[in-house]
This record gives structure tokens, C-alpha cells and sequence, in this order.
């Protein structure tokens, strides 16, 4: 590899100061090495003093003079100088001139291998209907940033392509090709959603390269009257629909329905579906964000323009049979109760106010827990680690330690969607279900 530093874009540092040119990154070196660069300090610029207590560090001084302080004592540096940091150690720079450094990184392998319930930072979308806050994502160019532990500030496809087998279970990894199957969100819808469609993987692969998407939602909260839309009330044919997107009344041959707290609604690929203003709902998915738009109430989008219709794409991926109910099953006030076992994920909500013991070790998957009540503590059984778990965020706990405990605050109560995929269940078993939900 051959690389000249004039080539190399630059971009911010992690401590907010400064720049840096990335020679060499962690996903290319395939060892502890974390990372090569050239960064840049103008006079009187100051990275402040921070541990790592899982990396050691080396700075080469390229040019310029600045003063670096290790654990406090203060150590005046020019060009030529090195400066080795050992983890833990608490150092800071200060630049007296402009200065450049190559500044490497090396993650000690006893902790580089750790692994524990991932948290991730706040991943919020402002559409023009509302909100939403992809919670666990690997979708490329939207992957979550890690918050806590060992990998924070790595990507979350970063973590998994050094460790698939362990974070996502060995079948999934297999399945999925060491890729991210499920993307989570919270969706807060302040107007209607346009009508859409999602295609099935047979279609979404052929023409974008990318999986189909089969999605749930879990309403967590709703205004009186709210309502959605899932599926058709009355039977049409793909003229009818094209003539009723074309004049405005295609909401008049779909099925509405008033929703409350706890409802579910899966929605397979091919089922016409729109979230309506008033509702607040969590949105377990397929990882894809393949989406056709047939109607959008002739509304602009944030640009102001109107936001395109894939009106003849729909149409080949929509489901046109009407089936006797949609809504899939209202929660029950069960300490554990299962909302759904489909062929791309399968939900538990879990309803206590005492600690609750939950072995998921057997299913081979990892799981993401959504915390909807107060905060709640994550305890690993395998080595007593706790990660909190704070109202409205979520985890992902590799699938090597699925076997934990959701401890409530005091006085407080547990309710926590838990999502995995299901990797006890036959083929005959998985067709059953899918057939009987949609």
C-alpha cells in the first residue's frame, strides 16, 4: 500500500481540535493497531489531557514545538521528538506553533476481544412528517456509533466484522453473511406518513442489491382517534390502483385502523401501510431501507419541493389480497409474553417490576433490547457486568453473553422489547407462522 499524505482529505480529530489525515485506519491493518495519522495543531490550540485505559499511544513530532503533559508533568517537544504514552496515562497537548505529529494507537489485546451490551449514541432523523431515531443500525452510511465500553466511538459494523461469529451468533453470521440482519427505530409521527410499500427480497435484490424489508411496529404511545393504515378493506386491481394514486382517493380503499398503547401490527413485504399523525411506535425491521413512496398528499418535502413517487415500482411489490384482520395481537400483561415469530425476527415484551433472569443463549443470536419504562440495569450471568439501560435507548447484547438479567430501578418497573432471531425453529414451523400472520 502506497499512499501519499497530499491525497488524504483531512477531518476533524475526536477531541474536537485540530485535524488529522488518516494514513492508515483499524479496518485495513487486521491487528491491535488502531491507527496512523498526520495531525495538525495551530498555535495555541490544546487537545486536553485524556486516558485511554485500553490504548497505548506514540506521537512523532513532524514539525513545530509544542508542550505535552503526561500525568501532569509538562515535557517541551520539536521536530524529531517521540513521545511514548502508556494506557492510563492522563496527557494533553498544547501547541506553541503550528505543529504536525504522526500519532499511532494500539489497542492491548487483553481488552481489544471484550465484549458486553453495546449502547449507542442518538442517531435522530427529522423528516417532514416527524421524527426518527434509528436506535441499532448497520444500514450503510447510518451505522450507530458505540457510546460505552472498549469500542466506543467505533461503528457498529466496525465491531461486527472483527468478532461476527461471537456478536451475532454463529447461524446468523452464516445467514447474513457477518452482517447486521434487524435495524431498530423509534418513530414519532407529528403528521401522516406517506403510503408506501416495502418489496420482498426476491425483488429488493434483483433490482437494488439490498434485502427486502418485512417490519413490526409496537405502538407505544397514541392521541385519541389516532389511526394507521395496513393493508386493503376492499379488493382492486393494479388499474384501480394506479387510477386512485393518480386522482388522490387511494386512502379510501385501504384499511384504518385506531390504534392504542401496546397494539402490534406486522407488516410483510408487499403490504400497503402508512403510521398517521398522533402516533409514537417502535419499528423493528429488516436491515434495508429500500421503501417505495405510491402517495404523499401532494405535500412538499423539508426543500420544499415534492418528494418523489415510485408509483410503478409499488405495484409490482404490492400484496392486492385483503385478509380478515391486520392488527397482529395487542400486548398481555404477561411477565414475558411473545409478540411475534416471523422468518426475520422474533419480539418478546417483557412486563415486570421485580429482576428477571433471561437465558436467550440457546437461539445462537444476538438481541437488542429496547427499554421503554424507566431506567433499568443489564447484568451479564458469565462474567457480572452491568451496563444501565436508560428509558427509550437501546442495547445489543452479543450473542456469546445472551444470558442476563434486567434489574428495575428501585421502585420502578421493567418494559423491554427484546428482539432475536429464532434459530430453534423448523422451516415447517417458520412458514406456518408467516403464512397464519399475513
Amino acid at each position: 500500500m502506497i499512499r501519499s499524505l497530499n491525497d488524504i482529505l483531512p477531518q476533524k480529530t475526536s477531541h474536537g481540535v485540530g485535524s488529522k489525515r488518516v494514513l492508515i485506519a483499524s479496518n485495513e491493518t487486521g491487528c491491535s493497531l488502531t491507527q496512523i495519522a498526520v495531525t495538525e495543531l495551530r498555535q495555541g490550540e490544546t487537545a486536553t489531557a485524556h486516558i485511554h485505559p485500553d490504548m497505548q499511544e506514540a506521537f512523532y513530532v513532524l514539525s513545530g514545538e509544542l508542550e505535552v503533559s503526561l500525568d501532569g508533568e509538562k515535557h517541551r517537544c520539536k521536530a524529531d521528538d517521540f513521545v511514548y504514552v502508556d494506557c492510563c496515562i492522563s496527557h494533553e497537548m498544547y501547541a506553541l506553533t503550528d505543529v504536525r505529529i504522526m500519532t499511532i494507537g494500539c489497542v492491548i489485546e487483553a481488552t481489544r476481544n471484550k465484549l458486553y451490551p453495546m449502547l449507542f449514541k442518538q442517531q435522530r432523523k427529522v423528516l417532514v412528517w416527524g421524527t426518527e431515531d434509528w436506535t441499532v443500525s448497520a444500514v450503510p452510511g447510518s451505522e450507530s456509533e458505540i457510546e460505552n465500553g472498549t469500542w466506543a466511538r467505533y461503528s457498529l459494523t466496525d465491531v461486527i466484522s472483527r468478532h461476527p461469529v461471537e456478536i451475532l451468533g454463529r447461524q446468523v453470521a452464516a445467514r447474513y453473511g457477518n452482517q447486521l440482519p434487524l435495524l431498530t427505530k423509534i418513530i414519532d409521527a407529528h403528521n401522516d406518513l406517506s403510503i408506501q410499500v416495502h418489496p420482498g427480497d426476491d425483488m429488493a435484490w434483483r433490482l437494488h442489491g439490498k434485502s427486502g424489508k418485512s417490519e413490526m411496529w409496537y405502538v407505544l404511545d397514541a392521541k385519541p382517534g389516532a389511526y394507521l393504515y395496513a393493508g386493503f378493506r376492499e379488493q382492486i386491481s393494479s388499474e384501480e390502483y394506479r387510477r386512485r394514486v393518480a386522482d388522490g382517493s387511494i386512502t379510501e380503499v385501504l384499511a384504518r385502523h385506531e390504534v392504542h398503547q401496546g397494539d402490534v401490527f406486522y407488516l410483510p413485504a408487499g403490504r400497503v401501510h402508512a403510521i398517521c399523525g398522533g402516533i409514537r411506535l417502535a419499528e423493528i425491521q429488516q436491515s434495508s431501507d429500500v421503501t417505495y413512496r405510491i402517495y404523499d398528499y401532494n405535500r412538499p418535502g423539508l426543500d420544499g419541493r415534492p418528494r418523489p413517487l415510485q408509483t410503478d415500482l409499488a405495484a409490482l411489490a404490492i400484496d392486492f389480497k385483503v385478509y380478515p384482520e391486520y392488527r397482529t395481537t395487542s400486548e398481555q400483561e404477561h411477565q414475558v409474553g411473545e409478540l411475534l415469530n416471523t422468518p426475520y425476527f422474533s419480539i418478546n415484551v417483557v412486563n415486570d417490576t421485580v429482576p428477571i433472569h433471561r437465558n436467550m443463549i440457546k437461539y445462537d443470536s444476538f438481541v437488542i433490547l429496547m427499554n421503554f419504562a424507566a431506567d433499568c440495569k443489564i447484568r451479564i450471568r458469565s462474567n457480572g457486568s452491568e451496563v444501565l439501560l436508560p428509558h427509550d435507548q437501546s442495547c445489543l447484547i452479543p450473542a456469546v453473553m445472551a444470558d442476563y438479567d434486567i434489574l428495575p430501578a428501585e421502585g420502578g418497573e421493567i418494559k423491554v422489547l427484546e428482539t432475536f432471531i429464532n434459530n430453534r425453529k423448523s422451516i415447517s414451523q417458520y412458514i406456518s407462522d408467516f403464512l397464519h400472520l399475513r
